[in-house]
């Protein structure tokens, strides 16, 4: 198989994927650029739908929650990415993050980005996912990018991802 026809078919099925997550997601479709955004500043919405959520380890809203995060291309070849809709804080929340990995089919260039989805409470918190921002830059370089977004749940023997869907769409990037 050549290069290229393996970016297509990589393309072509990120592109199904955020079809399908738009599907299931409310009827709001991941693509589609949301109202309130200037012209020539579009954002994409990508929606990750988490797991079983179930007695202690869990948090309030039940299983199969939608977590977003939106991608904005900026200046400088770069994406935004942000956690939107914070969730309250709840004590099970400091054990999880969503990561947005990221690949440019043009470059090649690949990435990761965390981000907490819920909100630090008033008194501190410990651990690695309440270090993280809500919004970060991933400089992805000019051309087409695919994103995936899971949420992850750190346990004592590491990471896992705790997502049954995970959110995927495409842009381009100037």
């Amino acid at each position: 198989m050549s290069t290229s026809t393996g970016t297509l078919s990589f393309a072509a099925v990120a592109l199904g994927g955020a079809i399908l997550t738009s599907s299931l997601t409310d009827g709001v479709a991941s693509a589609a650029p949301e109202a309130n955004q200037a012209a020539g500043q579009l954002t994409f919405a990508i929606p990750a739908i988490g797991g079983v959520e179930i007695g202690p380890g869990g948090v309030p809203g039940g299983s199969f929650q939608q977590t977003r995060v939106t991608a904005r291309p900026q200046g400088k070849a770069s994406v935004v990415f942000a956690a939107t809709g914070l969730a309250p804080w709840f004590d099970q929340y400091a054990y999880r993050y969503v990561s947005v990995a990221w690949h440019n089919l043009s470059t090649g260039a690949t990435g990761t980005v965390a981000l907490r989805h819920w909100r630090r409470p008033s008194f501190p918190v410990t651990g690695y996912p309440a270090t993280l921002p809500t919004v970060a830059t991933a400089r992805t370089g000019a051309g087409l990018v695919v994103a995936a977004v899971t949420v992850v749940r750190e346990q004592y023997k590491g990471s896992s991802p705790s997502s049954i869907i995970p959110g995927l769409n495409a842009l381009i990037v100037p």
